[in-house]
């Protein structure tokens, strides 16, 4: 399975380390990844790894949705990130996940209503934000799973391979459901 991964965030902050972590994990799992980021410290971090790419650095989710290979599935890291899923979905018919940070009331904007109707699944860290999202979102599934943090005492390579088999089952999942993009119907 190749995994693409859309960062468009602009800062390098504590999500960052997690979507470093996350690279890592997967990679230790054999996991064929290709990344685009806006931030270029974020670029040079994950660039270390055997089966990660990394596309050039931009901030334009149009720009991403150009430069992104073919792959079987994207995870879009932040809202912005979402918007070239959408339209990774809508153009090429790649599936997409969206990582939630925080919770979004049904909103009024088509864009935003469509990320959320189209994504292949929604995953958040904490059930209550999942909660939220349930009770906002259309039919897309809604995943929990924990970031992936150097907490004292606590093993991260352990946590890291608990995670990345949990991404991995929602990419499949993800590419199994793949639906056709309704202006193709």
């Amino acid at each position: 399975m190749k995994v693409g991964h859309i960062n468009l965030a602009r800062s390098f902050n504590g999500t960052g380390e997690h979507f470093v972590a996350l690279i890592e994990a997967l990679e230790r799992q054999g996991v064929t990844q290709h990344v685009i980021v806006r931030n270029h410290s974020l670029a040079k971090r994950v660039a270390v790894y055997d089966r990660v790419t990394i596309g050039p650095v931009t901030s334009s989710p149009v720009v991403a949705l150009c430069l992104m290979p073919q792959v079987d599935v994207v995870h879009a890291h932040n809202e912005k990130s979402a918007q070239a899923g959408l339209l990774l979905t809508l153009t090429r018919s790649i599936p997409f996940a969206m990582s939630c940070r925080q919770a979004t009331k049904q909103r009024r904007n088509p864009i935003q209503r469509s990320i959320l109707s189209r994504a292949a699944s929604l995953i958040c860290s904490d059930q209550k934000l999942a909660n939220a999202l349930l009770n906002s979102a259309s039919k897309t599934p809604v995943d929990v799973i924990r970031d992936i943090t150097r907490e004292n005492g606590k093993d991260f390579e352990m946590l890291g391979n608990r995670a990345a088999a949990e991404h991995i089952r929602v990419y499949r999942r993800a590419v199994d459901a793949w639906r056709i993009p309704a202006f193709l119907l």
